[in-house]
């Protein structure tokens, strides 16, 4: 027989979800860090730090992310499960987990912004499932997609050596991907082209504007 949590036992559960998601080093991932077995190559101080700034940037995303889940769940009620948004939320905290371990290999960290990330994504995603559920689970799917995009262009641009970096964006991709799907599976609507193509644009100037000065050494958010 199955236990029946009750609104207090949701409540408590999306405390410590959030709370693992603005602590660093308080995540704990549900499934082994990709890579674990792979040995990096050498790689220059340039390409160290390229690494890192395309850690930081997909730690980054995954935070917004995890704001937009935590806020659909608060919009559509503690009291019930909203499934598909509970299992994205679970692989996003693996994704944070893996983040913060390889920047740790490193010797970097995540950004300083964590909270502000966080704290906006949330009010987003609480705003727009209280106001269209299929909406918010629209940008959930949105979300990942650009997330997918991304990761599939710094797959390709990460520094030949880091192997260790690379499996952990490739499994990071493949969830993305089908998050993508199954938040449209899930009753998601696809947003407006013009929307998606502004989120898109806004999405690579970020990106761009991140990593371009990833052999400076001076980027510290």
């Amino acid at each position: 027989m199955s236990r029946q949590f009750t609104r207090s036992d949701r409540l408590v559960d999306q405390l410590d979800t959030m709370l693992r998601t603005l602590v660093p080093g308080a995540t704990r991932a549900s499934r082994a860090q990709p890579g674990l077995g792979v040995r990096d190559q050498p790689m220059t101080a340039g390409e160290t730090r390229h690494s890192i700034e395309v850690l930081r940037h997909h730690h980054r995303g995954r935070v917004i992310g995890q704001g937009i889940y935590q806020g659909q769940r608060f919009a559509t009620g503690i009291s019930s499960r909203y499934q598909p948004v509970d299992d994205l939320s679970v692989r996003g905290i693996d994704h944070l987990d893996w983040c913060d371990a390889r920047l740790r290999e490193l010797h970097a960290r995540p950004s300083r912004l964590t909270p502000f990330y966080y704290v906006a994504s949330l009010g987003a995603g609480m705003l727009l499932s209280q106001r269209d559920r299929a909406r918010g689970l629209g940008l959930v799917s949105l979300g990942e997609n650009l997330q997918a995009e991304s990761l599939e262009r710094q797959l390709m641009a990460l520094p030949a050596g880091d192997e260790r970096s690379r499996a952990v964006i490739r499994q990071m991709l493949d969830d993305s991907t089908r998050h993508t799907r199954n938040a449209l599976e899930a009753g998601g609507q696809r947003w407006p082209g013009v929307w998606r193509w502004a989120m898109s644009l806004g999405a690579r100037v970020c990106e761009w504007r991140r990593l371009r000065h990833h052999s400076s050494g001076d980027m510290i958010n």
